[in-house]
């Protein structure tokens, strides 16, 4: 029988003198540890440097106030280059703040995790190649935003296609050329790395090459069909209204498009230019839905409806019928209006207060004057006026005549005070002009009368007056709000006023305006007396009124809270303006 060997009884103090060099090198390890760490308690490990200064060995306040006198002296300012053009980055216009004792200390928790294997290894890498970390530093995002929307103005170029176009009726190919963008990721990683490492040397802009999509071969080959496009008429209806295209509005409409599976390149409708056109002519159908407000609660708007359903153009049907009429059959494309009903998604309106107000009164005015301010009135009220948009008093109150209900009434024409068609729309035009003063919002277009009108002074210092005049006088207002503004007028037959309301979400805006200034008076001529056949003898008329002449001025500053939102002055320059008396000659 096999017995097994006895195993070898371990020699332990061979053992021991074996394992005695290890134990001196990791007692001597851990003694210069401990020296170490007692000599840098309170100091940074030797090695470690901010932004290429070195600190390493500093105590706190050292390391600091070395970072601050470096501070004082660095430029804060990066030039980034594009070709010749410069483009400087101040830190002075982008809020640049180094918070150095943040930077120190970060310099510190180097070494000091608490982790025994990191800190040992970064302690050895410190000490053996050297360990740099970027300055602490903030910006404002804002103001870099704006400085970075500058330069983008300035780099960021579209490439562009060869397109068609004619020159003196002949038929041409435009070059194509490159385009170019700026890289913003790439952008902002060499402001944070200059910014954090102190580095203020000259920077190259990072820019991308953009090529067209299409060239002058691409095309050439559609000459002869694009001169059989363009030569005939393209004519677009909508009731009685007609808009006729030439060639060169249908050239405009002619795009061409890549085709990357195919390899080839087709004609096109080009989105760009049918959206010009169709907003173009948008303008001139579309019909705006009407609101009105029924109920309020002091300023705030309780209850808001939708009394009348507005139509819009039919983009995609448009679309679809001109594409055909361009490449196909060339027959006119009548334009269809879709049904606007919002009497559900009122909301979306934001008619939640009042806004401002304006009044005006007219006692003593004719009944034909009066049915006409109202019938004005009337036509603007429900008015709902889209963000952004242009408001226009001649588009809103319709033609001013007979056959659109307005009456005959004293109107300043030919320099004379004569009866005509819609005499008192200027009353409404007044008033509108004063709800628009007293609501903050930016006045696109105004015209003062010729002379001072007593209606509109019955209440209201010299100044506070807007004519309308069709086709060229028009009164009109922005929206700049981020809301719609609701219109809506009341009438008070007993006191013989008119007032505007506007409606909509307020944005905090504030209203300031001046008392007039008023100068350059003048008296009023001498009195006209006419003789008219048709008066029997001995009848005196007067058909003008006298007034003074004078330049009015007044300033109006519209804010949010402290800041000034804009400020604009009215200024009106009457003319003196004489009486006239028709004398009766009929015997």
């Amino acid at each position: 029988m096999n017995l097994p060997k006895p195993e070898k009884p371990i020699d332990l103090n061979s053992e021991i003198q074996k394992a005695k060099p290890y134990i001196f090198v990791l007692y001597g390890f851990l003694v210069i540890a401990i020296i170490f760490n007692l000599i840098y308690a309170k100091k940074i490990i030797p090695g470690v440097r901010i932004a290429g200064i070195d600190v390493g060995g500093m105590t706190f306040e050292n390391a600091k106030k070395v970072l601050e006198n470096t501070g004082r002296n660095i430029p804060e300012e990066l030039k980034f280059k594009y070709e010749d053009r410069e483009f400087p980055v101040k830190g002075s216009d982008i809020g640049l703040i180094y918070d150095w004792e943040d930077s120190v200390v970060k310099c510190f928790d180097i070494g000091r995790s608490g982790n025994f294997f990191i800190d040992t290894k970064d302690k050895i890498i410190a000490i053996a190649k050297g360990l740099s970390i970027p300055a602490s530093y903030d910006y404002d995002d804002d103001s870099f935003g704006i400085k970075l929307s500058v330069i983008r103005r300035e780099i960021n170029l579209e490439p562009q296609n060869s397109k068609f176009y004619l020159e003196n009726g002949k038929l041409n190919i435009s070059p194509s050329s490159d385009g170019r963008k700026l890289l913003e990721e790439d952008f902002y990683r060499q402001v944070n790395s200059s910014f954090g490492n102190l580095d203020f040397s000259d920077k190259s802009i990072p820019v991308q090459i953009v090529k067209p999509e299409i060239t002058e071969k691409d095309i050439e080959l559609f000459s002869g069909i694009v001169e059989e496009l363009i030569s005939k008429e393209l004519i677009i209806n909508f009731g009685e209204k007609k808009w006729v295209l030439d060639p060169e509005k249908i050239l405009n409409l002619i795009g061409f498009e890549k085709d990357e599976n195919e390899k080839r390149v087709k004609m096109i409708l080009d989105e760009s230019a049918f959206k010009d056109l169709a907003d173009s002519l948008a303008v001139e159908v579309n019909q705006s839905p009407k609101g009105e407000v029924v109920s309020t609660d002091g300023d705030k708007v309780v209850e808001f409806k939708i009394i009348k359903e507005g139509k819009e153009l039919d983009e995609e049907r448009f679309k679809e019928d001109l594409r055909s009429s361009i490449f196909d059959d060339r027959k006119p494309v009548a334009l269809v209006l879709n049904t606007v009903d919002d009497s559900v998604n009122k909301e979306k309106y934001g008619i939640t207060a009042l806004l401002g107000e304006g009044t005006s009164h007219f006692a003593g005015s004719t009944a034909g004057r009066v049915h006409n301010i109202l019938l004005a009135a009337g036509n603007i009220s429900g008015s709902l006026v889209p963000p952004g948009a242009i408001y226009s008093m001649n588009e809103h109150v319709g033609p001013i005549d007979y056959q659109h209900g307005f009456q005959s009434a004293l109107i300043i024409k030919g320099g004379r005070t004569v009866l005509g068609e819609g005499g008192g729309v200027c009353q409404t035009s007044t008033t509108l002009f004063r709800a628009v003063l007293n609501s903050g919002l930016p006045v696109v277009a105004r015209y003062p009368h010729a002379y001072r009108v007593g209606y509109y002074e019955q209440d209201m210092p010299v100044g506070f007056d807007a004519a309308v005049f069709q086709p060229s006088w028009d009164f009109k207002f922005k929206n700049d709000t981020g809301a719609y503004i609701l219109i809506q007028a009341y009438s008070n037959p007993a006191e013989n006023s008119l007032t505007f309301k506007f409606y909509g979400t307020p944005d905090g805006r504030k209203v300031e305006i001046s008392e007039p200034v008023i100068t350059n008076q003048s008296p009023p001529p001498a009195p006209l007396y006419e003789d008219d056949p048709t008066l029997a003898k001995g009848v005196v008329i007067q058909t003008d009124y006298a007034a003074w002449g004078a330049t009015a001025s007044f300033t109006r500053t519209v804010k949010r809270g402290d800041t000034i939102l804009f400020t604009d002055t009215f200024t009106s320059r009457y003319q003196p303006w004489r009486a006239v008396y028709k004398v009766g000659t009929k015997e």
